[in-house]
């Protein structure tokens, strides 16, 4: 007990240890866990980077000299002309391939679906410390959060209860993978976080504590849009959560209300800045791949209303590809037997445009099996809990040859091994084994969440007053919510996908963690069993 109250308490130990804790299965492979996305991220981030510099660059350099040597230095042209012009000098090809294929007329038909605060961010970092210093941080993030959870859930050993949630996520659950995983995952689990302990704890942080989870907040919901609906729709679940706090229910539910309305209004503000800022520089912001539309046409209404509408009067650009072979939405977008990567760039930008009136023309004419559709993708995504991307083997990944001379080899050179040796840089663990030990894992700490939503319900008008226990049930609660908001936000539009859950499904380890440290039930039963097949031995 000393120990947790001199160096427990204390975050210059028990964060780093966390931490540590955290990325010893990756320091164990050897290597951070990567996807083709993140070599996406990356050169974008080096591309939004590149130019913001070398704008600031001319921007400083002509405020330097005179009117004159204005005229002279800047030529025919203005000064955004100057450093679009510089900013094009230093493209190199990979860039020239990228951008052959996704702009025109200054456009992007794709790079909506890659946020750049987290391109900026990732490009940035890993530029400087390497992926390692990637992980590290995002490590820290998730050690730190964790680690007042303990502070707040357990005052009598707070690093005791964090080590072991720490210790259950990372080598029961799937902590390890996401942790690990050079992809901006990690900060949905770190939103559903921070919503879930600020509508729990919020009245009893100090400010520099609020601070650091709006901040961290604000980060997660601007590196993906998805990690933004999920953290607004956890707030108001939070508004509601809260009531059955009763006395101290008003000035906790003030203080996270803004807290979390100002982390993620800032990360609104910030989108909506970079879109104007786009639209300045390049005439229009980047757009998004028109998910829905081929989510709709893989599950079947979308099909059934092109086929029941195009042969009449070609309404919508997708009648003339109705007949491609595709099962999947990811085959729809980017597969070699889909349309929209093959497609011509300003066919491409037309099915953006025109997927608002698509989609709502299916969801009028097929309202019920839109619906069944979603239900049944968000079920199926909430059981994809597994981390089945572990074992998706870099090398090949990568050794396509439109990576051939790609920058994001430079802060991974691992890579080249990875190519030349392909299937050297997958775990070694079989994949069944870790999809087993998640599984058990998850099924068990839902178990003992339900134990104790149980004994909240049955509790007596005494023990009602644990307000701790009630302040755990919240926490415990919201995790839930955001589990569940998850599945549907990713299964229901962008179709189910192992990633997508395999990211958050360890909270329900931190879930159930903190409901037994402010109020075991299942510890002391297991106590008495143990005790009572000892003594029968």
């Amino acid at each position: 007990m000393q120990e947790d109250r001199t160096l427990g308490n204390r975050w210059w130990f028990a964060v780093p240890t966390l931490t540590l804790l955290l990325l010893a299965p990756t320091l164990f492979h050897g290597q951070p866990f990567l996807y083709w996305d993140t070599g996406q991220y990356y050169h974008y981030g080096a591309q939004l980077v590149g130019f913001a510099t070398t704008r600031i660059g001319t921007i400083m350099q002509l405020n330097a000299l005179g009117p004159s040597e204005i005229a002279k230095e800047q030529g025919p042209g203005n000064l955004d002309e100057a450093g679009g012009r510089a900013a094009t000098t230093a493209v190199n090809s990979f860039d020239n391939t990228i951008i052959a294929q996704k702009s025109q007329a200054g456009g992007m038909a794709t790079y909506g679906i890659r946020s750049p605060f987290y391109s900026m961010w990732l490009y940035s970092v890993a530029s400087a410390f390497t992926l390692w210093g990637v992980l590290i941080a995002q490590a820290a993030a998730v050690a730190w959060i964790i680690w007042r959870v303990g502070i707040h859930a357990a005052k009598a050993c707070p690093f005791r209860v964090g080590l072991a949630i720490i210790a259950l996520s990372t080598f029961g659950a799937s902590a390890w993978f996401v942790v690990g995983f050079v992809m901006p995952d990690i900060y949905a689990a770190v939103a559903v976080l921070c919503v879930a302990l600020l509508f729990a704890y919020a009245d009893r942080m100090s400010y520099l504590e609020l601070v650091g989870l709006a901040a961290l907040l604000g980060a997660s919901a601007a590196f993906h849009p998805t990690h933004l609906v999920v953290a607004v729709a956890l707030t108001f679940a939070g508004l509601g959560a809260t009531c059955f706090l009763r006395s101290q229910g008003r000035p906790l539910r003030s203080l996270a209300l803004i807290t979390t309305t100002s982390a993620l209004g800032l990360a609104i503000a910030l989108q909506f800045a970079f879109d104007t800022a786009a639209r300045a520089v390049l005439g229009t912001s980047p757009k998004l791949p028109p998910h829905l539309t081929a989510r709709l046409i893989a599950d079947g209404p979308g099909r059934l209303y092109l086929d029941s509408v195009c042969p009449k009067t070609d309404t919508f650009l997708i009648c003339d590809y109705r007949n491609r072979s595709f099962e999947t939405s990811e085959e729809f977008l980017w597969g070699p037997g889909g349309m929209f990567q093959a497609l011509p760039i300003e066919q491409r930008l037309r099915l953006i445009e025109e997927e608002p009136r698509f989609v709502t023309a299916v969801a009028m004419h097929y309202p019920l099996g839109v619906l069944k559709a979603a239900v049944s993708n968000a079920a199926e995504q909430f059981v994809l809990v597994w981390p089945n991307e572990a074992w998706v083997d870099p090398g090949a990944l990568f050794s396509e040859p439109a990576w051939t001379g790609a920058d994001f080899f430079e802060v991974a050179p691992f890579l080249h091994l990875c190519v030349a040796n392909l299937g050297s840089c997958v775990p070694a663990l079989p994949k069944a084994l870790i999809a087993s030990s998640v599984v058990i894992t998850v099924l068990l700490c839902f178990g003992v969440i339900v134990a104790h939503f149980v004994a909240a319900r049955r509790s007596t008008t005494a023990t009602r007053g644990n307000h701790a226990h009630q302040r755990a049930i919240v926490f415990a609660l919201l995790i839930l919510l955001g589990l569940v908001a998850n599945a549907v936000i990713c299964g229901a539009l962008s179709g189910p996908y192992t990633r997508y859950q395999t990211r958050v499904v360890w909270l329900a380890v931190v879930a159930a963690g903190v409901l037994e440290a402010t109020h075991p039930i299942i510890v002391p039963w297991l106590r008495k069993l143990f005790a009572r097949t000892r003594a029968t031995d």
